[in-house]
């Protein structure tokens, strides 16, 4: 008789544990649509052209002065792919694989908003095909 007693106990407390489980994540829901909605709203604003407003940028302190880099050799920020494989395969005066081409340009300091820059210097090369030439399987040159 306690066995069955203790099965049914813990039947119940499982299924109280469930419900109040399932009421947590219905409140958690409505909270996350709620502030679905708002994120929606702003984006309404943003399209509409109405100003966010930006957080204030702490100042960077610099221990050092940072040394002047020549040009060829400074960090790339803010260039396109583009202009960086043409400059690239100018400089090298060969054709080039799409993996040395994105491992060249890497050297140079150049930062992909993409997960896998391989894959953004094989969709320019592709998507340019008056600026580049494909000369053999994945490897490309100036069409100049």
């Amino acid at each position: 008789m306690d066995d069955r007693m203790n099965r049914i106990t813990a039947e119940i407390a499982e299924v109280v544990e469930r419900n109040l489980r399932r009421e947590l994540l219905r409140e958690r829901e409505a909270m996350l649509r709620s502030e679905l909605e708002a994120v929606r709203a702003e984006l309404g604003r943003i399209g509409a052209g109405r100003p966010i407003h930006q957080a204030a940028r702490k100042p960077v302190l610099v221990s050092q002065p940072q040394p002047k880099l020549p040009a060829s050799s400074r960090p790339v920020r803010g260039a396109s792919a583009r202009a960086l494989i043409i400059r690239t395969l100018k400089h090298s005066g060969h054709p080039m694989t799409i993996k040395e081409l994105t491992k060249a340009i890497l050297r140079r300091g150049w930062k992909s908003a993409r997960k896998y820059p391989v894959k953004t210097v094989d969709a320019t090369l592709r998507n340019n095909t008056q600026e580049f030439r494909r000369t053999a399987p994945s490897t490309f040159e100036l069409n100049r």
